[in-house]
């Protein structure tokens, strides 16, 4: 039975059946979990052959990115789809792969430039340098030559 977080619409559950036909792998549409997660942040989504989970950013339910979140989900499903068909020896973005994502009338992106993505996928980190840690060594030499320098 096919595992449904309830923040996705029955619409993308039927496109995810769809795709599962076009690609002659209609048995992967019940055995795949998808789930939404906040812990995942380096990338959109990731496909877990072994455990049969298409795991999708939690950015990816904001309404702005309700067509990436489609391409996204579908990119997934090919992975699984594809290690189905063709065996787990084949690469992740290959010519296996991309040919079940043109299927499905999708451009076969392995990236997406921050740019191109939707407004709600701005986010502004600051990083703080940590401050330089001197050794006591380095302190005293600074002292014998007379260079103020911040004791902690």
């Amino acid at each position: 039975m096919l595992s449904w977080p309830d923040e996705l619409t029955t619409e993308l559950r039927h496109d995810l059946f769809g795709w599962c036909e076009l690609w002659s792998v209609p048995t992967l549409a019940d055995e795949v979990t998808v789930a939404v997660s906040r812990r995942l942040t380096s990338s959109l989504g990731r496909a877990n052959y072994r455990h049969q989970r298409v795991t999708l950013q939690h950015t990816l339910l904001h309404p702005m990115a309700a067509a990436l979140l489609r391409e996204v989900l579908c990119h997934e499903l090919a992975h699984l789809a594809a290690y189905r068909l063709h065996g787990t020896k084949i690469r992740p973005h290959g010519r296996e792969w991309k040919a079940l994502l043109i299927a499905a009338q999708y451009p076969p992106n392995v990236t997406y430039a921050a740019e191109s993505l939707p407004a709600c996928f701005a986010v502004h980190k600051r990083f703080r340098r940590p401050p330089a840690r001197r050794s006591s060594w380095a302190r005293l030499t600074q002292w014998i030559a007379g260079i103020p320098c911040a004791v902690r």
